[in-house]
């Protein structure tokens, strides 16, 4: 992949992940949990975007969030060709769409 291709690649998935925590539940939140964002912004800013993507699926898990945000995860999963994650999230999908039935 040449620079520019690379830069595009990295920069999509920075932009899903953000899209991906606008899916957390209730965002009134997140000034209490400052930590746990504060270390999702770090590693976001250090392009270490696999450990973003755990931090916001453990905050999900801790928190909430809505069904689709495990399909935004999902996304960021296989763009970075993460199948096991991207099949852990589509399952976690499911399961949420399961329990909103």
């Amino acid at each position: 992949m040449n620079d520019a291709r690379l830069t595009k690649h990295w920069k999509t998935i920075e932009v899903q992940l953000s899209q991906a925590a606008e899916f957390l539940d209730e965002p009134d939140r997140f000034s209490m949990l400052e930590k746990e964002l504060g270390e999702y912004r770090d590693y976001v800013d250090h392009n270490e975007f696999e450990l973003a993507m755990d931090e916001l699926a453990g905050i999900a898990h801790e928190f909430g969030c809505k069904t689709g945000f495990w399909r935004r995860l999902k996304k960021v999963a296989i763009q970075m060709d993460l199948d096991e994650k991207a099949e852990q999230y589509e399952k976690l999908f499911h399961d949420a769409l399961a329990r909103n039935v």
